[in-house]
């Protein structure tokens, strides 16, 4: 109960931390949305935008107890977009950033790296759908710092797996 209950405090400073780079960044993160080729360029800027505030917005939501069960359906939803389109780059064979933290390079481009560690917050999501209101004591902050650690230790290890070559690339 006591990790299910933590889980909003990794989504918020996971979702705030991302919305607020997008938000420093607003161009480089309009450029990253145009190598999905899911949304007309023209509206690459307006769709980062509307992600970055989506994205701080909803880290607020899940700190405050009366909306945090908003924040955590919100969450929900911007991981299941964020999955499709990295899913969408991996069928159509783009070698792209992922745009998670800025996608600044080999480290951040889509792969089996970058989803499993979006399905991993989408599981801490699942699970604090459970146990949405429960307070922020010191055990649930360092259950959410262990939380934090082991998702992304968990999604690194995904490198650690041989890599298939795309359709078209030489072995």
């Amino acid at each position: 109960m006591l990790v299910a209950s933590s889980g909003y405090l990794v989504l918020a400073a996971v979702l705030g931390f991302s919305g607020v780079v997008k938000l420093r960044h607003p161009r480089a993160l309009a450029g990253k949305i145009e190598d999905y080729h899911i949304v007309p360029r023209a509206m690459a800027g307006w769709t980062g935008a509307v992600l970055a505030v989506a994205e701080t917005g909803c880290a607020m939501l899940l700190l405050l107890p009366p909306a945090r069960l908003a924040g955590l359906v919100i969450a929900g939803g911007l991981i299941t977009a964020f999955l499709a389109a990295m899913s969408l780059a991996l069928a159509r064979g783009r070698h792209i950033p992922c745009a998670c933290f800025g996608g600044r390079g080999e480290l951040d481009t889509v792969g089996l790296t970058s989803l499993t560690r979006t399905a991993l917050l989408g599981v801490i999501v699942v699970m604090t759908l459970a146990s949405p209101s429960a307070a922020a004591g010191p055990a649930r902050v360092l259950v959410a710092a262990l939380l934090l650690v082991l998702v992304f230790l968990l999604a690194e290890t995904a490198r650690l797996l041989p890599r298939r070559s795309a359709p078209g690339e030489g072995r």
